[in-house]
């Protein structure tokens, strides 16, 4: 089964990213996974806007990618900013058909150079719940943000669950790469999980600081065995990976960690 990520910096227009999604169609992917701040515009820039321009922008947003969803019968798993009476959440948007699920962030960054958890109006709860799991080509998948990959509880819900595929969704940057491979490899081992993680690409200038933020992209694709089978550099690419059902059950009764 053939699933994708596609790394670009954004915003793009609809014809460019509908580009790649016809090679997509062509090599019959059943999933697409976007990056976080795809969509929307980073959370840099958003938390300067007037949040009732900010909440007109990121409705038209979304409206945008359902209508693009009705023209590919494949599932789409995009990040995008949910607005619900004048609240802002940080989702992630399970799309089929123009029909989505969403996913609220229950983890988000507390940090003062990045602090989502002020900005956005979800709910973070001690106690986290179960990520959305759906079921495709007989793999069972689930989905989380890039920040949520460093809490454990994520991870043995995955496993209580016999999660095959994990769809990862980040916004990494600065010098964290090589951490970032660490960590995906490592929870892919001890879950005997695939891992497709969409990073974002691009740059954002922080005039208070005077500091560039370069997104390095690095998407890719981790098997049960903690190994990177695919990547993509640092430009606007599309990577297309398959799961072989085969050798994820082989590495289950090797290791036998699920």
């Amino acid at each position: 089964m053939k699933i994708a990520t596609l790394q670009l910096s954004s915003p793009k227009m609809q014809r460019e990213i509908k580009t790649y999604l016809d090679i997509a169609l062509e090599q019959k992917v059943k999933i697409v996974l976007f990056g976080e701040y795809f969509f929307n515009p980073f959370f840099k820039v958003i938390e300067r806007d007037k949040k009732n321009q900010l909440i007109l922008k990121l409705k038209k947003e979304s409206e945008n990618l359902m209508q693009i969803s009705n023209e590919y019968p494949m599932i789409f798993v995009a990040p995008l900013l949910e607005t619900v009476a004048g609240k802002i959440y940080k989702s992630m948007a399970i799309i089929n058909k123009g029909k989505a699920l969403q996913y609220r962030a229950q983890r988000l960054m507390p940090y003062e150079h990045w602090n989502e958890a002020k900005f956005f109006a979800n709910t973070l709860s001690k106690n986290i719940k179960t990520p959305p799991i759906f079921s495709v080509g007989g793999f069972k998948f689930s989905v989380l943000f890039g920040y949520e990959l460093h809490f454990d509880e994520f991870w043995l819900k995955f496993k209580q669950n016999n999660v095959d595929c994990i769809l990862l969704a980040s916004a990494s940057t600065f010098d964290s790469s090589l951490r970032w491979r660490n960590i995906i490899k490592m929870r892919a081992f001890l879950n005997s999980s695939y891992i497709l993680r969409a990073n974002r690409i691009g740059q954002y200038q922080d005039e208070v600081t005077n500091t560039l933020w370069n997104f390095y992209g690095d998407s890719l694709l981790v098997n049960p065995n903690g190994e990177v089978e695919d990547c993509l550099g640092d430009r606007e690419e599309l990577l297309i990976a398959n799961l072989d059902k085969k050798y994820l059950k082989e590495i289950k009764e090797c290791w036998k960690f699920r």
